[in-house]
């Protein structure tokens, strides 16, 4: 039988400084680099300019109106409500702002996706509202089944002063139509 013993000197205490002669000329990267490029898994290079898609139609109707999107898919606007926000997390911002309740419903016969839907606020300016994911904002996320509906609430922070002629923006996926809803007058 054989038996193997190894033992380890204590840890030295005092750190060792290495300068770039001896570390390898200052870099980590000790490869030589591919001899060959790798392509890239669309076959593109970096070269290639990819033009933008058309954006989809828009579809204009009223803030209490229901908005067709297209074979079997109408979004609405359920509620519009003035609120305060309160920052909970590093980076939020507490203050006036808008919740904005939209539903969506799918009535075609293939699921559609909502988990990369994008919603924007503007005014009778064009002023941009802040989008914060403070109380009581909560999005829509994954897939929506045939003959389902979903409901979702996006908070925008908005000066109590600029609220007039509110416009609400949504697009459940790029490509699909868009949903402008705007105060009439």
């Amino acid at each position: 039988m054989v038996l193997a013993v190894s033992a380890c000197a204590p840890a030295s205490h005092t750190p060792t400084a290495l300068n770039a002669t001896e570390s390898g000329g200052g870099t980590q990267n000790t490869s030589e680099g591919r001899e060959t490029p790798v392509p890239a898994p669309s076959g593109g290079t970096v070269e290639d300019v990819v033009e933008p898609g058309e954006p989809g139609p828009v579809v204009e109707v009223a803030v209490t109106e229901e908005a067709d999107l297209g074979p079997g898919v109408s979004a609405s606007i359920q509620s519009v409500k003035n609120i305060t926000v309160d920052a909970k997390t590093p980076g939020e911002i507490a203050g006036p702002a808008v919740a904005v309740k939209l539903s969506v419903s799918n009535a075609s016969d293939e699921a559609i996706d909502l988990s990369t839907a994008m919603v924007s606020l503007t005014n009778a300016d064009e002023l941009l509202g802040q989008p914060t994911t403070s109380d009581p904002y909560s999005p829509f996320f994954g897939a929506l089944e045939p003959g389902d509906s979903a409901t979702a609430t996006y908070v925008f922070l908005l000066p109590e002063d600029a609220r007039s002629g509110i416009a609400v923006s949504f697009q459940y996926v790029a490509g699909a139509p868009i949903a402008l809803f705007a105060e009439q007058d």
